[in-house]
This record gives structure tokens, C-alpha cells and sequence, in this order.
């Protein structure tokens, strides 16, 4: 009778590694899932990484800024940086340049192409929209170095700090289109 339990308690012990190893696999896969959304960028840095940028002054001023490769037959193409203003009443002008600055005194002056808002021709361009010409920016922003841009608005110019993701979406765009002349932008 010894043998016949003893030969039974095998394949137990056996089922039993088998049971411990299949639930500690089932652990780590289950932590995994619960720690991915702590090690992954946020919505709002992939948001901002993307082109779609939400800006603020921080006196109350709010803009949505979209970047964007504008390929309509009717206009020259090239990178294009679209404003549209959040905050009731601003009004965007519609014929200054927008300026970028950067932490290492470097300038640039984006061509203000607010005209390519028009649906129809005579129409009249939205108030709360501008358009700039973003492409061949000469020399390349430096990607890690902080950045602002000024708006000309009817509150006057309206400087907005530009988060480390818009940065380096502008750099690797521009770096993208170094071949490019500098038609639009001065730097």
C-alpha cells in the first residue's frame, strides 16, 4: 500500500509545480498590465507630440495649434502651423509674422499665410484663425532647448512656451525638410 501512495503523491507534486509556475506567469503578466499606463507617455504628451498642441500664456489666453503638410493645388505646399484661438474674443492677426525664439537667442519669423484660410474667393478670413508658413526652419531648432512663440493677436503679442514634445516634433519635422530653400522664414 506504501508504494501505491508514494507513486501517487509523484504526479500530485508534479500537477502541483505545474499549478505554482502557470500562477506566477499569470502574476507577472497581470503586474504588467497594471504598470504599463505608469511607464507609457500620457495622452496629452502624445497629443502634443503630434502636431495637435494645445497652448496657454498663463494670463488666459488659449490657443489650439495644429501643424500640418498643406498640399492644395491651388497654393505652394510645405509645413504649415495653423492657430485657432480658445478664448473668447482674442482675435487673431491676420497680417504680422509669427516669431519663435529659442533658449540659445536664435530667431525665426514664420510668413503669416492666413490668406490660405479663404474658402471662397473674396470671403473673408476667420478672426479667430492664422496660419504661418512652419517649413525650412534655418537653422533647425535645437531639440532640448526651450522655445516661445510670439502671436500677434488683438491683445497684443501673446508669448507662449512651447512644452519639450512640440520642440522636438518641430525639430525632427524641420530636420525632415533641410533640403527645402528658406521661402517664408527668416532666421
Amino acid at each position: 500500500m506504501k508504494k501505491f501512495v508514494v507513486s501517487s503523491a509523484v504526479p500530485f507534486l508534479r500537477r502541483l509545480r505545474r499549478f505554482v509556475s502557470m500562477g506566477s506567469a499569470l502574476m507577472v503578466a497581470v503586474g504588467l498590465l497594471v504598470l504599463a499606463p505608469l511607464f507609457t507617455p500620457s495622452a496629452a504628451l502624445a497629443a502634443d507630440t503630434s502636431g495637435n498642441w494645445n497652448l496657454d500664456d498663463g494670463s488666459g489666453h488659449r490657443l489650439g495649434a495644429v501643424l500640418f503638410e498643406r498640399s492644395d493645388i491651388n497654393s505652394p505646399s510645405g509645413l504649415r502651423l495653423r492657430l485657432n484661438a480658445e478664448s473668447a474674443g482674442l482675435k487673431l492677426d491676420h497680417t504680422k509674422p509669427l516669431v519663435m525664439t529659442d533658449g540659445n537667442q536664435q530667431t525665426w519669423s514664420l510668413n503669416n499665410l492666413s490668406q490660405e484660410l479663404l474658402t471662397t474667393p473674396g470671403g473673408k478670413i476667420p478672426v479667430d484663425s492664422s496660419q504661418y508658413n512652419a517649413g525650412c526652419l534655418n537653422p533647425i531648432p535645437t531639440d532640448g532647448i526651450t522655445m516661445q512663440i510670439l502671436v500677434p493677436s488683438s491683445a497684443g503679442d501673446l508669448k507662449f512656451a512651447l512644452v519639450p514634445g512640440q520642440i522636438q516634433t518641430l525639430h525632427s519635422l524641420t530636420e525632415a525638410t533641410k533640403g527645402c530653400s528658406k521661402t517664408g522664414i527668416s532666421g
